[in-house]
């Protein structure tokens, strides 16, 4: 995984619909099931964090 600075929203939404599937998938055992699980808390933290960093630029935007 990319270093949360450097992390492409879009890009991460998709592996989360991927983590989802194969959460979802009646295929996959449990280790691959927690691994992707752990991916997937992961990526979504990072995805949480840059947001907020995001959401603070344009509260400083807004003030200019």
């Amino acid at each position: 995984m990319e270093d949360k600075n450097d992390i492409v929203i879009e890009e991460a939404f998709k592996r989360l619909e991927e983590i989802n599937a194969g959460l979802e998938s009646p295929d996959t055992g449990l280790k691959e099931a927690l691994a992707l699980y752990a991916e997937g808390v992961k990526l979504a933290a990072a995805c949480k964090e840059n947001l907020e960093g995001v959401e603070k630029e344009i509260r400083i935007l807004n003030e200019v």
